[in-house]
């Protein structure tokens, strides 16, 4: 089979990851997990490459130590333009939400009771999030919580390629720094609405993102180039 077929049987099988949850759906995460096609996505523009922007809300910042995820939202992308396509879930953690989390992003036990936990939505996140390059603010956050669960449950973890918003704004200032969400969109004039929300939070992060990533770079970029850039302090490739 000419390789070109080959690459793109590979993807759909990447994408078409079951919906119901059980032990199968387990098997077809890892096989998608290991499979991802991350020399192939390196070499592709900006413009070619399908993204997706994640936020989560959790019980707190302890990914081992017990904490879990009770909220997600994720929005696709086709290079800067939004494809309008969006998941977002709350879930039941199986465990109380502490008061102190509450405060921040407003969940309560009761607002997540009637819901789904982790290993009923997982191949759904899955499914959307496929083979994009993932985007978020201080976004290895996330990615440690569902790679936590992956680890357990599936005996892998996400492989897809991602790009902090943070780091971009480094490289993009030349100033090293911790920065908040709120830090980020006061300099690129982006409004947050409905801050500590996980879809809230997606949609500041994805405005950051088209704002960020134009100065930095052109969209016949290749993502190598792009990601590469995240960790450099000198916006000129």
């Amino acid at each position: 089979m000419p390789l070109k077929q080959t690459f793109q049987r590979m993807l759909l099988q990447y994408r078409m990851i079951a919906t119901k949850p059980g032990s199968t759906d387990m098997a077809e995460i890892k096989a998608a997990c290991r499979h991802y096609p991350r020399k192939q996505i390196l070499a592709q523009t900006v413009e070619q490459t399908r993204f997706v922007v994640i936020d989560t809300e959790t019980t707190g910042f302890g990914v081992y130590a017990g904490d879990e995820i009770i909220s997600v939202a994720l929005l696709e992308y086709q290079g800067l333009q939004a494809t309008g396509r969006i998941y977002k879930q709350l879930i039941n953690p199986r465990r109380p939400i502490p008061e102190t989390s509450s405060r921040v992003h407003g969940i309560h036990d009761e607002d997540v009771a009637e819901q789904p936990d982790l290993a009923t939505v997982l191949p759904a996140i899955m499914a959307f999030i496929g083979d994009a390059v993932l985007v978020g603010h201080h976004i290895n956050f996330d990615i440690r919580f569902l790679n936590r669960y992956l680890q357990q449950h599936a005996a892998c973890k996400l492989n897809n390629l991602w790009l902090d918003t943070m780091l971009l704004f480094t490289s993009h200032t030349g100033h090293m720094g911790q920065y908040s969400l709120e830090d980020m969109a006061r300099y690129c004039k982006v409004q947050i609405v409905d801050r500590h929300s996980a879809l809230g939070d997606a949609r500041a992060a994805a405005a950051i993102f088209e704002t960020l990533l134009p100065q930095l770079t052109e969209t016949s970029a290749t993502i190598k180039q792009l990601y590469n850039q995240q960790f450099s302090h000198d916006a000129d490739f």
